[in-house]
């Protein structure tokens, strides 16, 4: 599973470089840290809803160090787009673990979660999916941002950062049935996507019954950082 170091350190970080450059050439500022109350004071005033229960400084206990989170910034200031990843090392395997942290979580903030399956559907790949684990959340790009490519260089260039940070075993999402049936989880790096990893009789306002998994492993990450190394030479 886990290795001492990522592949190609070097094209790792030119990739993120050529990534941040062709963003401030589209017009907008990338900027990141690692306060996870900022994170969740800049989602309320601009989406006008907090964090998820993943994200929240008032029931997560993770440091800095296991944490940061991106905006975009429009030329006049204007936050254009968000999103955050957290680092957990899980012993068992994300099948298990993942949907008894979301349940957990939401307990915590008093918010009601009940599950339709104890499990996610038998032979998903989160029952090999284990070590050192990337959750990416908090994704959101102003839809009044007119270009497509802006959601996909935002969401790689977060995701290979994430890569040189931790040097995950693999990094992982949910996403909506929407999101998934217009690819927007492949375009933005994920190489394998499984419906009804969670799925859910009861869920908190906004969150979709029947959830997506997002999964892209560290060979795909650097598979991607590799193509995009030779696409641009």
């Amino acid at each position: 599973m886990s290795q001492l170091c990522i592949e190609d350190p070097l094209g790792a970080v030119t990739v993120c470089a050529a990534l941040a450059a062709e963003i401030e050439q589209i017009g907008f500022a990338v900027e990141t840290g690692n306060d996870a109350a900022k994170l969740n004071s800049t989602k309320l005033e601009t989406c006008r809803k907090p964090v998820s229960p993943f994200f929240d400084p008032e029931v997560c206990n993770f440091t800095p160090e296991r944490f940061f989170w991106m905006k975009l910034t429009s030329a006049t200031g204007a936050v254009s787009g968000l999103q955050a990843y957290r680092y957990d090392y899980v012993d068992s395997n994300l099948a298990d673990w993942g949907p008894n942290l979301t349940i957990g979580l939401a307990m915590r903030r008093q918010e009601l979660m009940v599950p339709t399956h104890a499990a996610p559907p038998k032979n998903s790949i989160a029952e090999r999916i284990r070590g050192k684990l990337v959750f990416h959340g908090e994704f959101w790009v102003d839809p009044q941002v007119r270009n497509r490519k802006l959601m996909e260089k935002f969401s790689r260039l977060g995701m290979i950062l994430s890569l040189i940070k931790w040097n995950p075993d693999s990094v992982w999402a949910l996403s909506s049935e929407r999101m998934a049936s217009h690819g927007h989880p492949n375009r933005m790096g994920y190489t394998y996507m499984e419906k009804g990893f969670l799925r859910w009789q009861w869920a908190t306002d906004g969150i979709d019954l029947i959830e997506w998994l997002n999964i892209a492993e560290r060979h795909a990450i650097e598979q991607m950082i590799n193509e995009m190394k030779t696409s641009t030479n």
